[in-house]
C-alpha cells in the first residue's frame, strides 16, 4: 500500500493589474454617475443606476486587492488556486507531474536565460507572491506541443516533496 505524499502552501501575492483598471473605472462610473444625477434633467434614474453599478464594481474589484496563492502538491502534481479576499476561490493551473520537465531555481542562470531567449514562444505563469519565507522555483512542463514555465514560491518541505518526485529532472539538489 502506497501513501500519497501532499504538501500545501498559500503566498501572498500582488494584486493583478486589471484590478486597479477595475477601481479606476469604477470611481469613474461612480462619478459619472453623480455628474449625470446632478446636472442632467430627468438623468437621475441613469445616473443613479450607473453611479450603483460603479460602487458594486469597486466593492467586488477592492476585494480583489487582498490576494493569495494556494498551491497543492500531490505526488509531484501541482496544483494552483488564486484566492481573493480569503472568501472567493478560483483553480487557475494544475499540472501533472508527467508533464514536468525541469526544475531549477528561478534566479539560475539557465531559467533567467530562458525566459529571455523564449520570450513570447513560451508561455510564462508567475505565482510567486511576496513571501519572503520561500523561495522562487520554476517548473518547466509540457502539455501536448506547448511548453510552459511557472513559477512558484516553495518552502522547503515543497522543494524537497519536488526533488523527491522529479529525481532526475530537478537541477536543484
Amino acid at each position: 500500500m502506497t501513501m500519497d505524499r501532499m504538501n500545501e502552501r498559500v503566498v501572498e501575492a500582488k494584486a493583478e493589474t486589471k484590478t486597479f483598471f477595475g477601481l479606476i473605472g469604477a470611481a469613474l462610473m461612480i462619478f459619472v454617475g453623480a455628474f449625470v444625477t446632478i446636472f442632467i434633467p430627468y438623468g437621475g434614474i441613469v445616473g443613479a443606476i450607473i453611479a450603483m453599478t460603479g460602487v458594486y464594481i469597486f466593492i467586488y474589484a477592492k476585494e480583489g486587492l487582498k490576494l493569495e496563492y494556494e498551491y497543492t502538491l500531490t505526488n509531484g502534481d501541482i496544483d494552483v488556486a488564486k484566492i481573493m479576499a480569503k472568501s472567493r476561490r478560483k483553480d487557475v493551473l494544475s499540472i501533472s507531474a508527467s508533464n514536468i520537465t525541469y526544475m531549477d531555481y528561478a534566479d539560475s542562470d539557465r531559467v533567467k536565460n530562458d525566459l529571455e531567449v523564449k520570450k513570447g514562444q513560451v508561455k510564462v505563469n508567475r505565482f510567486s507572491g511576496i513571501s519572503e519565507d520561500g523561495k522562487d522555483v520554476a517548473i518547466y512542463s509540457t502539455e501536448g506541443n506547448k511548453e510552459s514555465i511557472s513559477i512558484f514560491n516553495f518552502d522547503d518541505k515543497c522543494i524537497g516533496h519536488m526533488k523527491e518526485v522529479l529525481k532526475i529532472k530537478s537541477a536543484i539538489k
